[in-house]
């Protein structure tokens, strides 16, 4: 994971038409290589979306997070990226809507089920939608759940579209689809419809619900939350039924207590709902519960990430002329932080040295060692970001030299073979970016040619596949 973090980052940086053929190149060693538990840079995945083949896209669709991103792949109408999308554990709730529309059979038949979504799609009362959903058969719903859109596709296509959604299901696992099926077996399916749905929905499977969470072993408060839950499933109150169950003492009163509180209880069988007896001719009915007051939707507050100007910081080892600046930067490796070695060159010392006006960013980024702590810290997403809102900062103007080296090295084009050989060696090397690069260089020219085997994995050494290493070195902060 670390090293398609360092291989991601290095894409922001390269010209803007090398980025595919460097991706194509790195995905031909890695095939997850957008598995990285965080999505790309932007300019990455825009370049994917734009420039990208089919198989760019497609790994890109199966491990990206972005509610935007999926949506963008999603309106390529592009078979293979949707079968990538389908296959996403962190698929959006709209962009699996937006696929079950598209194709419910293979929809059902996706790696990258959530049935939280499946539920709500079940419960949404789109009829398109919920069709959709019921020719899935995963997952283990409440009966009120397929109940409900059993009654939603009824209501809005009629008997046809009942026994067509039913003959896609093909088989019927769960008791509801097969009260259904059978119903739709009939000549005249309606009352047999009517029977099923109500089974499972009516006020006698409320009242059933509400009995069967009623237990004496536990405390009311226990018994009131699961009535709660209870009566936040579909049912159809018939409050005369209700009334009549109280008057009748088949209702406990846990549960009473639980239904004298929705508001659109009557205020008549609210009384038989306190009292247990009916309502007395003159007296006045209590006014109904009031409205619950509607939660408005949390949002989050609006990103800071990008700080404003602040006067440089300390240059530390770089010390306070440009001829102290090199010579630190040619003897001495540069850090993250200074957690380990209080006394190494950081990234903050070199952002002052450039703020400064010490020593310019074009003979800073040359000097830094090792290679990959530049790359990856210019080229993430935030050191991107800097470069459109945070350009006085020496971070974005180090984006910018890294960039034009890179840019200077792909002048003409690179083969395959050399953009896996600077993968294989980037996370590893030592030296300086343009060391790296003459590195790179000089093992392709010394390769045999094109046709031989060597070359075609990359050069002598091959590119190696990305073993598994530790963390990142806290860069993606």
């Amino acid at each position: 994971m670390t090293v398609r973090f360092h291989l991601a980052c290095l894409a922001t940086l390269l010209p803007y038409h090398q980025r595919p053929a460097a991706l194509e190149a790195w995905l031909d060693v890695d095939r997850v290589l957008f598995h990285m538990g965080f999505d790309p840079p932007p300019p990455v995945t825009e370049t994917v979306l734009r420039l990208g083949s089919a198989r760019l896209q497609t790994a890109l669709a199966g491990a990206v997070r972005s509610h935007d991103t999926q949506r963008a792949l999603l309106a390529l109408e592009v078979p293979e990226v949707d079968a990538a999308l389908r296959n996403n554990h962190q698929l959006d709730y709209e962009t699996s809507c937006l696929l079950r529309l598209r194709n419910p059979a293979a929809a059902a038949l996706g790696r990258g089920y959530q049935p939280g979504h499946h539920q709500r799609a079940l419960l949404s009362g789109e009829p398109d939608l919920v069709a959709a959903a019921l020719v899935d058969r995963r997952g283990e719903h409440r009966a009120t759940t397929r109940a409900l859109a059993w009654a939603t596709v009824r209501a809005h296509g009629g008997t046809a579209r009942v026994r067509e959604v039913a003959a896609a299901l093909g088989g019927h696992d769960d008791p509801t689809d097969a009260d259904i099926a059978l119903a739709c077996a009939e000549a005249d399916p309606e009352p047999f419809l009517d029977t099923a749905v109500e089974r499972r929905l009516g006020t006698g499977a409320l009242l059933r619900a509400l009995r069967a969470v009623h237990r004496k072993d536990l405390a009311p408060r226990v018994v009131q939350r699961a009535a709660g839950r209870v009566l936040a499933e579909p049912y159809r109150i018939d409050w005369a039924l209700i009334s009549a169950a109280r008057l009748g003492g088949r209702l406990p009163r846990t549960a009473a207590e639980v239904l004298v509180r929705r508001p659109d209880c009557p205020p008549e069988v609210a009384v038989v709902l306190r009292t247990g007896q009916p309502a007395r001719p003159g007296r006045r009915l209590p006014p109904p519960a009031p409205e619950p007051v509607a939660r408005e939707p949390y949002q989050p507050p609006r990103s800071t990430w990008v700080p404003g100007w602040k006067p440089p910081g300390d240059t530390g080892p770089l010390g306070e002329s440009a001829e102290s600046a090199r010579h630190a930067l040619r003897t001495m490796t540069v850090a993250f932080d200074a957690r380990e070695d209080p006394a190494a060159i950081t990234l903050d010392h070199l952002g002052a040295v450039i703020e400064r006006g010490q020593l310019p960013a074009f003979e800073v980024a040359p000097l830094v060692r090792p290679a990959s702590l530049l790359t990856s810290w210019v080229g993430q997403g935030s050191g991107w970001g800097s470069v459109s809102h945070a350009a006085w900062s020496g971070r974005a103007a180090l984006h910018v030299e890294t960039a034009a080296l890179l840019a200077r090295w792909t002048d003409g084009g690179v083969s395959a073979g050399r953009w896996v050989a600077l993968g294989s060696r980037l996370r590893h090397h030592a030296g300086s970016l343009p060391e790296l690069l003459a590195e790179v260089s000089a093992a392709h020219l010394q390769a045999p040619a094109p046709s031989d085997a060597t070359d075609a994995a990359g050069g002598p050494d091959g590119p190696g596949r990305p073993g598994r290493s530790g963390r990142s070195g806290g860069l993606t902060t």
